[in-house]
């Protein structure tokens, strides 16, 4: 649970929540003052909680960013290659999303229930793939599944992510992902191209 907790899935969980609360207390918000209803008052409870959940996830949202944007500054890295970093952990995270292929007519029903839950562990996964920019290299991190078939879905689609990752931006050059000892997560450094 612990490698699910990235700055990446703070960003999108908040940004999500924030939306989704905007979008529903607006719309309490109008239906409380459109009608007469005889219980107003779970109506305005409503709408101040949304307002809660708003305000909360807002702030977390601008903390999240001002705390990567104090980190860069302390690094002397530039703020630009935390937002690339954002949209290349966006792009290979939906470069490496598996889909559930619908089963043929010989295959059971049990086969595509047991595939279909080891597509969905490594899907869970990719929540853990981080590519990080700083300003002479990147890394990109992905701790891959516990069971072996994720893993081995997972492990084939390493090279093809490396090439990814060189052809989104090609002033870094990464090299191959390389196990951490000990672990399942898997590591890819680059450097910057002159």
């Amino acid at each position: 649970m612990k490698h699910y907790f990235n700055k990446y899935n703070i960003i999108n969980f908040s940004a999500f929540l924030l939306l989704t609360t905007i979008l529903s207390e607006r719309l309490s918000f109008y239906l409380a003052i459109q009608m007469n209803l005889s219980t107003f008052v779970p109506l305005v409870i409503l709408v101040l909680v949304l307002r809660f959940i708003m305000i909360f996830s807002g702030a977390i949202l601008t903390f999240t960013i001002l705390l990567d944007f104090a980190n860069r500054n302390a690094d002397f890295d530039y703020f630009r290659n935390s937002v690339k970093s954002y949209y290349s952990t966006w792009e290979m995270r939906r470069y490496c999303t598996q889909i559930n292929v619908e089963p043929s007519l010989e295959e059971s029903t049990r086969y595509t229930n047991t595939k279909q839950i080891i597509i969905k562990k490594a899907n869970r996964s990719i929540f853990t793939l981080t590519v990080i920019y700083y300003e002479n290299h990147a890394i990109a991190t992905w701790r891959l599944p516990t069971n072996s078939e994720s893993f081995q879905i997972i492990e084939q689609l390493l090279p093809q992510l490396k090439r990814e990752l060189n052809q989104l931006d090609d002033s870094y050059l990464f090299n191959d992902f390389i196990r951490l000892p000990n672990s399942r997560t898997f590591q890819s450094t680059a450097t910057r191209r002159k």
